[in-house]
């Protein structure tokens, strides 16, 4: 064979390569065989119900402390004692959840788009976490099945090395605060709960989080998936000066029900995925505004005489910490609530999480924060 025709076949050779690498990653699942052990229907095995989660920052463990390096994020001078949802069932019901080994999992965007071209599982960015936590601080909804995080296609790379475990096992999808939740969209919600901008970002995002759901149930269609609501803004402290009237409360709940209704239709054919409503529980605990639109929000009461406001600050006394996530309080009473809708909704039997284990759970963090340098943020009124 000429040198000429050698350099040609091996041009031939790389650029089919490099086809056949970028079809991989473009078209989820083309490689990918349904798993024996699902197709084939076995039995579940017996044991802990296996968790897996995608989505932003609310999800993201507080404790992570390589994504997480700054001492000062999640709860600041009382972060040892600030915990966050997935980390609160790990403590309560880690005998019951399996979410995984605790460590760091994760690469560089190119070194995880290399891993992935070539056939081995990848994930990225690197962060100390559980391993079936695929939930990352910053996601958007186009993260869920595009570059660079690819979570729902990554986290079903993963479930095929196990398929029989994952059977009766659990996908929590809560996402879109980074699409849907700033101060302009909210402002334009306010005004008209069909304005295009806010439409548009709310339409995307159902249209990602559909074609997690349907790819996850596609290759593990006994695996149940979890669907969690969006917010209202108006609900956080930090805005409690802004849309103070009825009818532009009115309209950002109509853009909200539009998400969230999205959501459920994706959830009203399948048996097999559900939605919690967060909005409602929040709002069952802690209230909501007026008939004007003004705060009006209640006091959570808890255990020995402790107080939960609908305000800002560190410690525990406060729903939301001071870079704005849900605060220790919020979460150990999210996980008791997600125990009691899984059971519910999946005929599941994790033991439920009582009032007394939520106060036991809390009594380190408020000891920590309720001594006299301990401090508050009043809400923003």
């Amino acid at each position: 064979m000429s040198r000429s025709r050698r350099v040609l076949l091996i041009a031939l050779f790389g650029a089919l390569s490099v086809t056949g690498l970028f079809v991989r990653l473009a078209v989820p699942g083309l490689f990918r065989r349904v798993p024996v052990a699902v197709a084939s229907a076995s039995e579940p095995p017996s044991g802990r119900v296996r968790l897996a989660v995608l989505g932003d920052s609310n999800s993201q463990s507080y404790h992570d402390t390589v994504m997480l390096s700054d001492p000062h994020a999640r709860g600041g001078q009382w972060r040892a004692t600030t915990w966050q949802w997935t980390e609160v069932l790990a403590q309560l019901r880690g005998d019951q959840i399996d979410q995984g080994k605790w460590g760091v999992w994760g690469t560089g965007k190119y070194r995880a788009i290399a891993s992935e071209a070539l056939g081995a599982l990848a994930r990225t960015p690197p962060k100390e976490d559980y391993r079936y936590n695929f939930a990352v601080s910053g996601a958007t909804c186009s993260q869920l099945m595009g570059q660079s995080q690819r979570q729902a296609i990554r986290l079903v790379d993963l479930m095929d090395m196990e398929p029989k475990a994952w059977r009766g096992g659990v996908v929590l999808i809560q996402i879109g605060d980074n699409d849907l939740s700033s101060h302009e969209l909210f402002d334009e919600l306010s005004r008209d709960p069909d304005a295009v901008r806010p439409a548009s970002a709310i339409n995307a995002c159902i249209k990602s989080i559909g074609e997690a759901v349907a790819l996850i149930q596609k290759y593990h269609p006994d695996t149940y998936v979890v669907l969690v609501t969006g917010g209202s803004d108006a609900d956080w402290p930090g805005e409690f000066n802004s849309w103070q009237s009825a009818r532009e409360i009115a309209n950002i709940d109509a853009g909200i029900d539009r998400f969230n209704n999205g959501l459920r239709a994706l959830a009203s054919a399948n048996r097999h995925v559900h939605v919690l409503d967060a909005g409602l529980w929040f709002r069952s605990l802690w209230g909501n505004r007026d008939d004007h639109g003004r705060p009006n929000y209640k006091i959570v009461h808890l255990g020995p005489g402790w107080a939960i406001t609908n305000t800002t600050g560190d410690d525990p006394h406060n729903t939301y910490l001071s870079d704005t996530h849900a605060g220790v309080v919020w979460n150990t009473l999210w996980a008791q609530y997600l125990v009691t809708s899984l059971n519910a909704a999946f005929g599941l039997h994790i033991k439920p999480i009582t009032d007394a284990e939520v106060v036991d759970f809390l009594r380190p963090s408020f000891r920590a924060a309720d001594t006299p340098s301990a401090t508050r943020q009043e809400a923003v009124n």
